[in-house]
């Protein structure tokens, strides 16, 4: 029969179980809901540069239509026209395009930025879940089983091994 000691044991090794995979759910939960403000940080982050990126765009092309408006107004006040005024309309959409360019540039490389960003939120999310480990249940089991052999080894003597290696015997030996 079982000791009360060893019913008490058990059960405080459940209950601990129990406990433990609670604290584990919870620590889930919150590396989780951690890692979504995270990412809802980062997106609207990018949000923000791509608009910023977008009204930058749209006022340097505003500019470069006003700068050929005045060119094409002084050119033709003065007289000018021909390939030195087409070489300056060039040049205004030429640079025009090049700051696009560079604007381009840098909005990706803000974006691969931010992306990365996103891989360390996921990994930091999983570290912090990785910190308190669910319970094992055969580790429980163990526990339990070894708390009931210390308590009375004498009830165990005659518990068969089903692990213990059978040796044969030949029929003719018998």
């Amino acid at each position: 029969m079982c000791e009360a000691s060893t019913i008490l044991s058990a059960m405080t090794s459940i209950v601990a179980a129990g406990e433990q995979q609670e604290q584990a759910k919870a620590n889930e939960r919150n590396a989780n809901a951690s890692y979504l403000n995270d990412a809802r940080q980062l997106n609207l982050r990018q949000r923000q540069e791509e608009e910023a990126e977008s009204q930058r765009g749209q006022e340097a092309d505003i500019q470069s239509m006003r700068d050929m408006s005045k060119a094409k107004v002084a050119a033709g006040e003065s007289g000018v026209a021909g390939l030195s005024v087409d070489a300056l309309m060039s040049d205004i959409l030429r640079q025009n395009l090049f700051d696009d360019t560079k604007a381009d540039s840098n909005l990706s490389a803000t974006k691969a930025q931010i992306k990365q960003e996103k891989e360390g939120a996921k990994t930091r999310r999983q570290s912090r879940i990785n910190e308190v480990p669910y319970p094992s249940m055969v580790g429980t089991a163990l526990s339990i089983g070894g708390d009931a052999y210390e308590s009375n080894p004498s009830y165990f003597k005659d518990f068969k091994n089903p692990f213990k290696k059978k040796t044969l015997r030949h029929p003719a030996s018998r």
